[in-house]
């Protein structure tokens, strides 16, 4: 099966939830004590993307036509990769097509489609076109563990990079909450934080938030500039060097979670690596295990 074909190449060690750390490029990340997932939430959690588009056309990941991994648009290889991981650990997944404002940007679609999804789940974690999980196998129970995301966090979302020119600042100079990669738990206090996020616009609650509506970072601004002052003791910002940015990107290397937001052509060629590099190593490790099976030594350079 396609599951079984998934674990084989991504997680044939069976990556535990409860592993105690994770080492990547040197650095160990560790789990606390006593993690607060034992086991697995399965459909409890959903992968959820959110799109205006439908991805119906060709070279595109629901075109019903001949499929041509050479021809596939970049973003539909982000959503590829969301599908993949949640096979991969059981989880559910979404594809949530919204339709369109026609006063805002389309982006402003997350806060109404989490909130919506999230009612059917525990967790819902979407994650933008541009955004991919890095190490397929880690399974999303030992993040939620690693970031200790617990009974009061309603949503936990990466900072942006706090670089020149202050682009990525709200008006108090605060490093704006990246809104492309999104943990949200379900309860009564989540669901008014989407609430609020969703009719900011409005200007009724929050004066002036209708600035947000199309200039750039739209709901990012409008969160970080208004919503998240609200509700800080359920707001959980993560490092950007773990769930923001991309692998080459010092500041914001992307550990866990990347989000290929000034170079969007990278999330598939980073999906085709991590793909063939996955399977091919599983491919070599069973041509080493049967290395005194396959190799005939030739001592003699002759024909008898």
């Amino acid at each position: 099966t396609l599951d079984q074909a998934l674990q084989f190449i991504y997680n044939p060690t069976k990556f535990s939830i409860t592993q105690s750390s994770y080492t990547d490029n040197g650095i160990e990340y560790k789990l606390p004590s006593n993690p607060r997932f034992q086991k697995s939430l399965g459909k409890e959690i959903c992968i959820l993307d959110v799109d205006t588009r439908p991805f119906t056309n060709q070279n595109q990941i629901m075109c019903d036509g001949p499929f041509l991994w050479s021809s596939l648009e970049r973003y539909s290889a982000g959503i590829m990769n969301h599908f993949t991981y949640a096979k991969i650990h059981g989880y559910d997944y979404k594809f949530v097509q919204a339709a369109n404002f026609t006063d805002r940007s389309p982006t402003w679609i997350k806060p109404s489609a989490i909130a919506d999804v999230l009612k059917d789940y525990k967790f819902a974690i979407f994650p933008d076109a541009d955004a991919a999980v890095n190490h397929m196998q880690i399974p999303m129970e030992w993040l939620l563990n690693y970031w200790d995301i617990d009974e009061k966090t309603s949503l936990a979302m990466a900072l942006d990079p706090d670089g020149p020119g202050r682009v990525n600042n709200d008006t108090n100079g605060r490093v704006y909450a990246n809104t492309g990669f999104i943990i949200a738990r379900q309860s009564a206090r989540t669901q008014d934080i989407l609430r609020a996020w969703n009719e900011c616009p409005s200007d009724t609650r929050y004066p002036g938030c209708s600035t947000w509506k199309k200039p750039r970072f739209h709901e990012q601004s409008a969160f970080g500039s208004y919503v998240r002052y609200d509700y800080e003791e359920n707001i959980k910002e993560l490092p950007c060097t773990e769930a923001n940015g991309e692998p080459d990107f010092k500041t914001c290397p992307g550990v866990f979670i990347s989000h290929f937001w000034w170079r969007t052509d990278n999330v598939k060629r980073y999906y085709e690596n991590h793909v063939l590099q996955s399977l091919t190593e599983q491919v070599q490790n069973a041509f080493v295990s049967r290395k005194e099976e396959i190799v005939k030594v030739q001592p003699k350079n002759e024909i008898g």
